[in-house]
Formats: C-alpha cells, structure tokens, sequence
C-alpha cells in the first residue's frame, strides 16, 4: 500500500511473515527456493509454474475463491534471498530469505503483502477469510520444504 492510501473494509489481503529452521545448507535451500519451477513441489495449493519467460511465471493456485493464476516477476536473486511481485490478479509482493543457522542448518523467513484486484474479489476473499488462507498454506509450505530439504530430495 502506498503511504498516505487507507485501508478500507473492502480491503482483503494481509502481510505475512513466517519463519521456520530447516536442518539442510542455507546454499541450496536458497538455490532450491530461487528455482520458481520447484514452487509445485513445496507449496501448499500451487498446482502449476509456468515459466513465462526471463524472470516471469505464471502460478495456478487452488484458493477458497477458486483457481487463480497470478503472474510473479522475480525482482531480485542473490545468493541468500530472493524477491518478487506479483503482476496480475494480485497486488503485492513477497520475499524469502535464506540465513545459515548452526553447522548445516539454517532459517527460512518468508514475507509477503497481498491483495487481490477487484471490488468483487476483494469481497468475495474477505468473507472466506483469505488472509488466514494465506498465513495457513505459508505455514504449511514452510513445513512442506522442511520435510523435503531435510530429506536431502532437492
């Protein structure tokens, strides 16, 4: 939201920020992380990645208000984090950093802000309670890519 806009009741969307410790190299669970093509495979509800081209994709996601396909461009990828916004169907962005923590372990920190385009979208994800969709499948994907990293499948 841009300083000075109000937040109005037909505002749905929210910030998150979730983090969770992963015993597996912060090197390739960021290089993991970076790969949107892997997205599939640790995040809860995407059901599709379509690489569009250079730094954009194209996400499928099974949400409360039906299928979505919210296009992200990557804006930044280094070597601990990596960043992007969203491009269509989503205002918004997000973020995941990748800290070393211990001998070969390390924290995975994701932040977002969201909000969908639309009056009747916004309405339509404020009475089934997208925000806490969102904090709820971050949770979970958090959990799935522990899972996964842990286990040495990536």
């Amino acid at each position: 939201m841009s300083p000075g806009q109000e937040t109005t009741a037909e505002d749905a969307g929210g910030s998150l920020g979730i983090e969770r410790r992963i015993e597996a190299p912060a090197a390739a669970v960021a290089s993991y992380i970076s790969d949107f093509r892997n997205a599939k495979e640790w995040m809860v509800s995407v059901e599709n990645v379509e690489h569009l081209g250079g730094e954009d994709y194209r996400f499928r996601v099974d949400s409360p208000i039906g299928k979505l396909e919210p296009e992200v461009r990557v804006t930044e990828r280094r070597e601990d984090s990596t960043s992007w916004v969203y491009t269509s169907k989503i205002e918004g962005s997000g973020r995941v950093d990748v800290t070393p923590a211990g001998d070969e372990g390390c924290t995975v920190a994701y932040s977002g802000e969201f909000r969908l385009k639309g009056r009747l979208a916004n309405r339509a994800a404020r009475m089934v309670g997208l925000e806490r969709f969102a904090r709820k499948n971050g949770e979970r994907s958090l959990s799935r890519l522990k899972s996964l990293l842990e286990a040495r499948r990536y």
